[in-house]
């Protein structure tokens, strides 16, 4: 795997960079903290998501990074002449949202976070932790490499071999499972000791005799129950018999009592319409007296009509009279106050005029000048003054700084004496002296003659803008009773405009007035009238009433002959009535007989259910039991099966845990005896062929030979350590590739492996990578190390810049 580009975006400390990666040694470099390891991590995260990189995933995302933006990281690399992309983004708020694209020749092969990493997988030949091991290495491998407690390089190259794994969690697995297979075991066991304990032989047979007893039971209490259905119904029988005579009997007693009831009401109804046939006869000579009034009705009627006729156009000439006086009303109050606004205006017309002369007395007019350009006038006049007074300052502060230049070198020649030396030509002074001091006095009496001259001009254009400020607010008067004054014609025409309409309506006012008195209406004779009215109408009610009662008359004769004659019906059907009751007597004591009867055939079949559903119960709890001793004979059984499987897993789980431990044993000669070979071959290639053997023992503790005897490796040299170091490191990642069939040639990437050495320990270490250039033609080292600028074929310097983003820079 050759890497030829990484584009990353919001990730970690990076804004948007794109770094370019060639073939040969590449050095990246920085202080600490800027990134540096942060573009080994990209590529992780581009190749095999969060997890690869070792960042916790709310780190992922750049801090500076807008809330809606996306981490996002693009590396192109190649494989065997073929030319592979993947795209990876990332971005975790509320949902973590991360999504994948995988290219081989710029075609897109898988897209999603599970496929493309299965697509990468496939095409490295190896995962994340394979992959780490085999191209990276930092610091502290080449230190641990070099260690020389016991076991620490031992248990390093177990881890990175993935030996460890195999070991510690196959044995911790299998141990669980034997655990887990032995608990059960014992449960099982358990389980069986206490079914036995409950196993009596005796209990089946004495089951199966007492339910064929209780079966007999449970037919005898069937007869039974069968004999007492059938006296059951002979007794409802007789009872509903019993029930429709007593119902018949109240029936017809109920019949005798209604009749009865409606005779005594039809008595009653007799003498009703008795008594109004009388009282008929004095109310036909109250109808007669009524006649006459109720003749003059409709006349008087009439006249009431036409009077609220009348009424109703006087009350209607009354409201439009309201209504124009008060529109009289306001449209004089509108009047007085147009009249108050008029003569207001023309009281601030001269106050205009003195505001006017004011002004115009302030800027010195002559001639004449429109009001509306005095306010232009002042605007320019104050700029002017501003510009002056700003030009004034500045030449106050020139003078002040040359009058304090003449006193400081004035003060520096006095200083100096006849016989010192003038501090700006360096030449004696002498008989100069003299002459000098009075230039200097000449000129300071210049610059206070031209300061006095400015700080007049500065306080007569002060007091001028004073006046001129006065001025502001007497122009703002005066454009606010020009405004008014501009207003007076249209409100002098509104004004006349409510004048002639409060003519109008006095004028209508008037014409109403007429029209009422026209009309002639007297509310006194329309009350006496509406009274009379509302008499005649109770008096018309009355005899109304009357004539219906007196029109009953034939009516209620006809109700009192119909009355009688339901009296004769009524007491021919007591008679027969009372002859259907004699004929059909009844006992209500038989009643009691019957309920007795009932009660104890109810009782005996009560007695019988009882049984019935005791000798069922003892059935199905007889069965139960039957089939519990069954169940528990089964699961007996079942138990005795599942025990022996149990005790021969363990047995099983038992042999694995050997074997693996002796398989580990064997593949760690295995690949110490390949790493032993491989690291020799390379510790010959970085020393030029010095030493050409390299001894591992089962604990991969090093030993060197040199001429015929082999060495630990703290006899030697630092910088014979660290080749010693770097042909380990590189021994692992080529037994890695070959162990996942990667032949191609790949990269190799050290990070800050440079730390702990001097200048000589470094340059011994470039060399030593150089000569690997041809199995590994991509070597990218990554320090914090300023010196190494120049040692290497390209170099990327990582820096920080003032927005906290790391950006990457090419150094030639």
């Amino acid at each position: 795997m050759i890497i030829d580009r990484l584009t990353v975006r919001n990730f970690k400390r990076f804004r948007n960079e794109t770094i370019e990666f060639t073939d040969g040694i590449t050095g990246i470099l920085g202080n600490n903290g800027t990134g540096k390891s942060s573009i080994v991590q990209a590529i992780f995260f581009a190749l095999y998501g969060v997890r690869a990189t070792g960042i916790a995933p709310e780190y992922i995302v750049s801090s500076f990074a807008a809330p809606k933006d996306k981490c996002e990281v693009k590396l192109e690399f190649s494989v065997g002449g073929e030319h592979y992309t993947v795209i990876r983004t990332f971005k975790k708020g509320k949902s973590v949202q991360h999504d994948a694209e995988f290219y081989r020749n710029g075609k897109l092969v898988a897209k999603e976070v599970g496929p493309v990493e299965a697509e990468v997988r496939r095409t490295l030949g190896m995962g994340p932790v394979d992959f780490k091991n085999t191209i990276y290495a930092g610091q502290k491998d080449l230190l641990t490499l070099l260690e020389s407690t016991p076991g620490k390089r031992k248990e390093w190259f177990l881890k990175a071999l993935g030996i460890d794994y195999l070991s510690a969690e196959s044995q911790k697995i299998l141990k669980e499972r034997v655990d887990a297979a032995e608990s059960g075991l014992r449960l099982l066991e358990g389980e069986l000791i206490g079914i036995r304990g409950r196993q009596n032989p005796e209990d089946l047979p004495r089951l199966h005799a007492e339910l064929m007893s209780t079966r007999t039971q449970i037919a005898a209490y069937e007869k039974e129950r069968a004999s007492l259905t059938i006296k059951k119904d002979t007794v409802y029988k007789a009872i509903r018999e019993f029930n429709a005579q007593r119902d018949e009997h109240t029936r017809r007693t109920e019949t005798k009592n209604t009749l009865v009831r409606e005779m005594t009401g039809l008595r009653h109804q007799q003498d009703d319409l008795a008594h109004r046939l009388t009282s008929l006869s004095a109310r036909e000579q109250e109808c007669r007296s009524l006649e006459a009034q109720v003749a003059a009705y409709p006349e008087k009627k009439r006249q009431l009509e036409n009077l609220r006729n009348l009424k109703g156009q006087v009350d209607r000439l009354t409201a439009e009279q309201q209504f124009a006086r008060q529109q009289c009303g306001d449209l004089s109050i509108r009047i007085a106050k147009h009249q108050e606004q008029v003569a207001e205006i023309r009281k601030d017309a001269e106050k205009a005029d003195k505001l006017r002369a004011e002004i115009r007395t302030g800027l010195r007019i002559v001639g004449t000048v429109p009001d509306a350009n005095l306010e232009t006038l002042v605007a320019a006049k104050n700029q002017e003054i501003d510009r002056s007074l700003g030009t004034f300052g500045e030449r106050q502060k020139r003078l002040e700084k040359d009058q304090a230049k003449l006193i400081s070198d004035r003060d520096t020649l006095q200083a100096a004496g006849e016989n010192g030396t003038c501090p700006l030509c360096r030449q004696k002074l002498g008989e100069h002296y003299t002459e000098i001091e009075q230039e200097f006095a000449s000129q300071l009496a210049v610059i206070q003659d031209e300061a006095i001259t400015v700080l007049a001009s500065w306080e007569k254009l002060k007091k001028e803008k004073s006046v001129l400020e006065s001025i502001v607010p007497k122009l703002v008067g005066l454009r606010k009773y020009a405004e008014a004054q501009a207003r007076l014609p249209a409100i002098e025409k509104e004004l006349a405009d409510l004048l002639k309409t409060l003519h109008e309506k006095e004028t209508a006012e008037k014409q109403i007035a007429e029209k009422m008195r026209a009309c002639h209406f007297d509310i006194v004779a329309f009350t006496a009238i509406e009274k009379a009215v509302t008499d005649l109408e109770k008096v018309q009610t009355r005899y109304n009433e009357l004539a219906r009662q007196l029109a009953q008359a034939g009516e209620i004769q006809t109700q009192l002959t119909a009355v009688k004659t339901r009296i004769a019906e009524n007491e021919a059907a007591q008679k027969e009535t009372d002859a259907l009751i004699a004929r059909n007597p009844f006992d209500p004591a038989h009643e009691y007989m019957l309920e007795e009867q009932l009660a104890q055939v109810t009782e005996a079949q009560r007695e019988a259910d009882t049984g019935h559903a005791r000798a069922t119960e003892q059935v199905r709890h007889a069965e139960e039991k039957i089939a519990t001793i069954k169940s528990e004979q089964a699961k007996l059984a079942e138990l005795e099966v599942r025990i022996k499987a149990a005790s021969e897993e363990i047995e099983l789980l038992k042999l694995t845990r050997s074997i693996i431990a002796e398989y580990v044993v064997y593949l760690m000669q295995v690949v110490r005896n390949r790493i032993e070979g491989e690291v020799s071959r390379i510790v010959s290639e970085i020393t030029g062929g010095r030493y050409e053997q390299v001894l591992l023992d089962d604990d991969f503790n090093l030993s060197i030979r040199d001429i015929d005897a082999d060495y630990a490796i703290d006899r030697f040299s630092g910088g014979e350590q660290d080749d010693i170091a770097v042909a380990l490191r590189i021994a692992l990642s080529r037994y890695l590739a070959e162990l996942h069939n990667v032949h191609e040639s790949t990269l190799l990437i050290f990070d800050e492996i440079f730390g702990s050495q001097d200048e000589e320990r470094r340059n011994n270490l470039l060399t030593a990578l150089r000569t690997q250039e041809s199995r590994f033609p991509q070597i990218i080292l990554i320090s914090h190390i300023p010196e190494m600028q120049g040692e290497f074929e390209t170099t990327l310097v990582v820096e920080m810049g003032a927005d906290l983003a790391s950006r990457v820079k090419v150094v030639e």
